[in-house]
């Protein structure tokens, strides 16, 4: 039984969680510097939390607040040049997967004064990375709980780093910070990490640990989405928010040790093309995923929904249902043009049985073709 695995981050939820722990933030260095996109972080309520901590512990700080919907590395790099004029020793990202996965770039950048692109992306680099701190505000991301960055190239392509010195040295949220999202923003964190999780537990690099919280994750994530559907988001109450963030949480941990599968790779194109948001570009494509692994391996997809207490018609009507509306049309040349970016795709190779251009094109053209 395989049960490698590997986190040096510290994991703290709950309410009022920043104030309580203060020293945990503190500790990890003498000069923070700040990053967070124009409105979540004081939306929230969560930087009000991190600057009192450290304005209460005497711990400078700066604010760059300018990160967007995909975080690009030109941004990046802004804020890199600013945390290494201000002498910062530690970064806290703050906010949803953009912020968050911005600061750990940061990290890299600040240290490495001058980085290229492609030295940032070669993950040779003279200096470790500073610290980081990620405090989510969402419930679907991971990226609180992983070794990864997700960054837009100037070129417009999103392309990933992965390095374990990425991973933050402490995920602290108080999950009441989701309570700003709207309805759709919440269904779309909410698919995202679901499919973290299915993704997760049919990938290649699947081990008993990640299953175990792959399962997990389905099992609070569907039952939250559910209620959703029902109710709107204007109905959850605190547990519902915790509950949708320890599974956003259980996802994290789950893509930790496997990485995602092709739902997530082929999503970025609607992002970068038509700027739909990443949950749902991912969650557009779960349906034809489950469908697939249920063809190629029934005994796992068997016992896959024994452990979550799903079955695959059910789940996938759930899917359908809580994925907010991805309504666009391709043409056979727009879909042909991506067809280079499918060769060779970890994400694609990751991904059980074999995944070829051929297979995501006419999945395209099924879903998007005019």
């Amino acid at each position: 039984m395989n049960m490698n695995f590997y986190l040096p981050t510290r994991v703290i939820t709950g309410r009022d969680c920043i104030r309580r722990h203060a020293g945990k933030i503190t500790a990890c260095g003498t000069r923070a510097m700040l990053i967070t996109s124009p409105s979540a972080a004081r939306c929230s309520g969560a930087l009000a939390d991190v600057t009192g901590v450290l304005d209460r512990a005497g711990v400078p700080w700066q604010l760059y607040e300018t990160i967007q919907q995909n975080p690009t590395l030109t941004a990046c790099q802004e804020a890199a040049k600013l945390a290494a004029d201000f002498g910062a020793d530690f970064i806290i990202g703050i906010g949803g997967g953009s912020p968050l996965d911005a600061a750990k770039a940061v990290t890299v950048l600040t240290a490495n004064p001058g980085m290229t692109q492609a030295e940032l992306y070669s993950l040779v680099w003279p200096r470790p990375p500073l610290p980081v701190i990620c405090v989510g505000t969402t419930a679907g991301t991971g990226s609180e709980v992983t070794a990864v960055a997700v960054l837009t190239r100037p070129d417009g392509v999103k392309k990933s780093i992965c390095c374990d010195s990425l991973f933050p040295v402490l995920s602290i949220s108080d999950p009441g910070y989701t309570a700003s999202l709207s309805d759709r923003f919440t269904r779309a964190t909410a698919v995202d990490a679901l499919a973290h999780c299915i993704e997760s537990f049919f990938s290649r690099k699947a081990n008993h640990i990640s299953r175990c919280w792959a399962l997990e994750g389905v099992r609070v994530l569907a039952g939250q989405l559910a209620f959703l559907v029902s109710h709107g988001s204007q109905a959850l109450q605190y547990e519902n928010r915790e509950a949708l963030y320890h599974g956003s949480l259980y996802g994290g941990l789950a893509i930790s040790v496997t990485g995602t599968c092709y739902p997530h790779t082929i999503g970025y194109p609607l992002t970068e093309q038509f700027g739909i948001p990443h949950g749902i570009a991912s969650a557009v494509f779960l349906p034809d995923f489950l469908q697939y692994v249920q063809r190629l391996d029934p005994v796992l997809m068997n016992r896959f929904c024994t452990g979550c207490g799903w079955e695959p018609d059910a789940l996938l009507s759930l899917i359908r249902a809580a994925t907010p509306d991805c309504t666009l049309t391709m043409s056979p040349a727009q879909i042909q043009a991506l067809a280079p970016r499918w060769e060779n795709n970890k994400s694609l190779i990751n991904s059980p049985g074999t995944i070829g251009p051929e297979y995501i094109s006419a999945l395209y053209t099924k879903l998007f073709g005019a």
